[in-house]
């Protein structure tokens, strides 16, 4: 429950580097996911409060963006919960997982919003989706490990500082 604070602060981070310098290095509209990436690893790392982590993340992304409302909630809580249930098949400290989870991640969420798009009744074309994906798949591939072992490094603080006022 220590994390928790601390936590969102770094979503709320996180979606404004996504916002505002990232949009820098945008192609076509496309940049990084950067609310996606810590969600996930957010996901892996404190499995208790991973379903917490994508919804409020969702949320917040939806009121903050203008878009359809409950979109990226849906999309973002969905991702979290199989990620939550795989990650508690495998090994944590695995140097392949930033990479496996950022595939599976993206892949899953633009897919969860082209059929959320789909199924309100909008028109759109399909391989429009498919070279979002691979945009965005590349930049999520690219910053993977950054941010993974930033949240790696910061959850080391966060226990460090945790066992430390647990013993006054």
């Amino acid at each position: 429950m220590k994390t928790l604070i601390p936590c969102f602060l770094l979503l709320f981070i996180a979606y404004l580097l996504q916002s505002s310098i990232f949009n820098v290095i945008a192609y076509d509209g496309i940049s990084v996911d950067l609310v996606l990436l810590v969600t996930v690893f957010f996901s892996i790392i404190y499995d208790k409060h991973a379903i917490l982590y994508g919804f409020c993340a969702g949320l917040f992304q939806d009121l903050a963006s203008g878009t359809f409302l409950g979109i990226h909630t849906l999309s973002l809580l969905i991702i979290c919960i199989l990620i939550h249930k795989i990650s508690q098949l495998i090994y944590k400290e695995n140097i392949f997982l930033p990479l496996i989870a950022g595939i599976f991640a993206t892949c899953l969420n633009y897919f969860i919003i082209a059929l959320l798009i789909f199924l309100l009744g909008y028109s759109y074309s399909i391989w429009q989706i498919i070279n979002n994906t691979i945009i965005a798949l590349i930049y999520n591939l690219i910053f993977a490990y950054p941010v993974y072992f930033i949240i790696m490094k910061i959850d080391a603080k966060l226990q460090y500082w945790i066992k430390r006022s647990e013993q006054f």
